[in-house]
């Protein structure tokens, strides 16, 4: 009986050292067949990046291609559909933006405003840089048609027209930029006027994506952004010819949506959403604080899709 408990404690002890050493085996083996998967990858996709932990692999990166080297203090690109930045740059260093602030401004007039109201100029809405003048005092436009000078030609003048009628209607224009900012996500932003003029507001290139992605759900908005040109006649009968701020109209192909901004300390700032893929896609490229900003967002836009494939 004893002989046989015995023995019968060998056979255990040698199954449990020999399950223990497959075990080891077969851990070293999966390791080294994991490492070879990865390296098949690599070479199967000829240099392109296949991010393992991500299911949406596209747009693929050809490595070999190097990243542009930009002038900006900040700069991105962003794929929509992936939800992936393809460059990035200083995106959370909080900088002025400039004329980048009037895509929020859009966006609260359109939450707010009806596009068919009319607004009287005011005084305080002509000539507020002190260098162009684009309205003339007591002259009647449709919000809608301010919308299309301040998203189109930049115009300061429409933008402060615009907070100034909010106001007679009892909207606190500033606050309504700083709220849906904030519920936007925007955490590392603040505003202080509708055009951008005061330089002590702040964005980052990781907001102004945001802003720029929460755009999209204004199709009223982006399609007066996409204009390269057109004439508004004011109720008054005045005409005024509005032209994109936007140079590389003509340059970049399947340009949606374009913004451009400039001041003496936040230097050149561009958005700039492109179609890619057909239908299928959108990046988002941004830069702030640029002293070359058209040179900058060409350069990451052609990289992007020199260096990238969607399908």
């Amino acid at each position: 009986m004893h002989k046989k408990l015995y023995i019968s404690t060998i056979v255990v002890l040698f199954l449990i050292l020999f399950n223990a050493i497959f075990i080891l085996k077969t851990d070293y083996n999966e390791s080294s067949y994991k490492i070879k998967i990865n390296e098949f990858s690599m070479t199967d996709a000829q240099a392109y990046i296949l991010p393992v932990w991500d299911v949406n692999y596209f747009p693929i990166q050809d490595t070999s291609i190097p990243a542009p080297v930009i002038k900006a203090k900040a700069g991105a690109v962003y794929d929509v559909k992936s939800g992936r930045y393809l460059f990035s740059k200083n995106i959370q260093e909080k900088l002025p933006i400039a004329s980048l602030t009037k895509i929020l401004s859009g966006i609260v007039a359109a939450e707010k405003l009806n596009f068919k109201d009319i607004v009287t100029i005011p005084k305080e809405a002509i000539k507020v840089d002190g260098e162009r003048q684009d309205l003339y005092f007591g002259e009647r436009l449709t919000v809608e048609d301010l919308l299309k000078m301040m998203l189109i030609k930049s115009s300061n003048d429409a933008a402060y027209a615009l907070r100034a009628y909010a106001g007679q209607i009892n909207i606190d224009f500033i606050k309504e930029m700083n709220e849906i900012a904030q519920a936007t996500g925007m955490l590392d932003s603040h505003f202080k006027d509708p055009a951008g003029l005061n330089d002590e507001a702040f964005s980052s290139v990781a907001d102004v994506i945001k802003l720029s992605k929460k755009l999209l759900n204004y199709p009223s908005l982006a399609l007066i952004m996409s204009e390269a040109a057109l004439d508004i006649k004011s109720i008054d009968g005045r005409w005024h010819h509005v032209e994109s701020t936007n140079k590389l109209i003509g340059e970049i192909s399947d340009i949606l949506i374009s913004k451009t901004g400039y001041t003496d300390d936040a230097l050149g700032c561009m958005a700039l959403i492109v179609q890619v893929s057909g239908d299928n896609d959108k990046i988002i490229s941004i830069v702030l604080g640029s002293s070359e900003r058209f040179t900058d967002i060409k350069k990451l836009v052609e990289w992007t899709k020199q260096a990238h494939r969607w399908n």
